[in-house]
């Protein structure tokens, strides 16, 4: 049984191309090739089955609507910078960007003429260029190929009441111990990859804060000369004891690299240990951070803090460089907190990354 979907997205127009954007200051864009995505979009507006949009779809390659019809549309329109809403049962334009939300007056609601010809959107980028020369779309199952494709895209999501949560409809995640009692936890596979970007950079005498010795041989480290390692307790494979707070407890300018993986979060004044690292550094030495955005709350013995990557730069700006690694998508962070494992997911679905859904972020900084 074929699913229903929505339109739910926003549109503009820049340098010709039609955009969708994805954020509140339009950083985060991609650009529609396929000007039939435009009337696909907005015949979910109105139609929510396949089967129906599909037969929408046919109509108006049939009897496109004459451009007389649309004309006076564009006189609510005179700015460049307006922006399309697109989604249930609701075409609006915000005259003046994102700025215009909150005022009524700069708001044009075009949900009536869309209803009547499916073919507003088109009308309104029809000096768009497009750059996709695809296929005509004139089969079903190339109809829902496309569907499928936008929904990927986050063009089109199930409609209101169709989503299936299945086993996520829970109270309590299916694996309390980050995923490990059903395979590799994802931040586990994300540090992984972030090791693998910075392991020939750690170099030197190396300081790993909450780390053991063991764990030089499991990463690799192996242009580390001296190896140390840094913890509250003493434990075995633990070479120093010691609170990173203190400055005292590293000679200053005495390590050429630190590494501080999943630590940050535990401390009560992370801007303080990042300080006390910087001193600790020689000049040009480094440290290689990692720390989780989206993980359950784990007080070993304490957990204060979830570090985003804007906060990240803060607290690492006395560094002369920085370089921020980010990794996670939508799907991958619910699978975090759900404790669901690296081995439930395709590659394609690990390495997918939408820079607002974060897992994890990691930290390269040169002093």
């Amino acid at each position: 049984m074929l699913r229903k979907y929505v339109a739910s997205t926003f549109l503009r127009i820049k340098n010709s191309r039609v955009l969708v954007v994805h954020d509140w200051n339009q950083k985060k864009t991609q650009v529609i090739e396929n000007k039939d995505w435009l009337t696909i979009l907005e015949i979910f507006i109105h139609e929510q089955s396949v089967e129906a949009a599909y037969e929408q779809f046919q109509k108006i390659q049939a009897s496109p609507i004459l451009e007389s019809k649309h004309q006076h549309i564009k006189d609510h329109i005179n700015s460049d910078n307006f922006i399309v809403f697109v989604t249930y049962n609701t075409l609006q334009v915000f005259k003046n960007g994102f700025s215009s939300l909150p005022i009524s007056e700069e708001q044009v609601d075009l949900t009536t003429d869309s209803r009547e010809t499916y073919q507003v959107v088109s009308y309104l980028f029809e000096q768009a260029i497009f750059t996709d020369k695809c296929q005509s779309i004139n089969s079903f199952d190339y109809f829902c190929q496309l569907v499928e494709d936008m929904v990927k895209l986050g063009l089109l999501a199930p409609s209101i009441n169709a989503l299936d949560l299945g086993d996520l409809r829970r109270r309590f995640p299916i694996c309390p111990m980050f995923g490990f009692a059903r395979g590799t936890a994802i931040d586990t596979y994300y540090l992984d990859k972030f090791i693998g970007e910075i392991r020939e950079q750690v170099t030197g005498n190396v300081l790993e804060i909450g780390g053991v010795l063991l764990n030089q041989e499991t990463f690799g480290f192996h242009n580390a000369t001296q190896y140390q390692t840094l913890d509250l307790l003493p434990r075995s494979g633990v070479t120093l004891v010691g609170d990173v707070n203190d400055p005292t407890i590293v000679r200053p300018e005495s390590l050429d690299t630190v590494v501080i993986f999943n630590v940050l979060e535990h401390c009560r004044e992370p801007w303080v240990v990042v300080k006390n690292i910087y001193s600790w550094l020689k000049p040009s030495g480094q440290c290689f951070c990692m720390v989780p955005n989206a993980q359950r709350l784990h007080d070993a013995p304490i957990d204060c803090w979830r570090p985003l990557p804007q906060g990240m730069e803060h607290l690492f700006q006395d560094f002369s460089q920085q370089r921020l690694y980010l990794y996670g998508n939508p799907l991958t962070l619910i699978a975090s907190f759900m404790g669901i494992s690296v081995e439930e997911l395709s590659s394609q679905e690990l390495e997918d990354f939408h820079p607002d859904y974060p897992v994890t972020t990691c930290m390269a900084a040169r002093k």
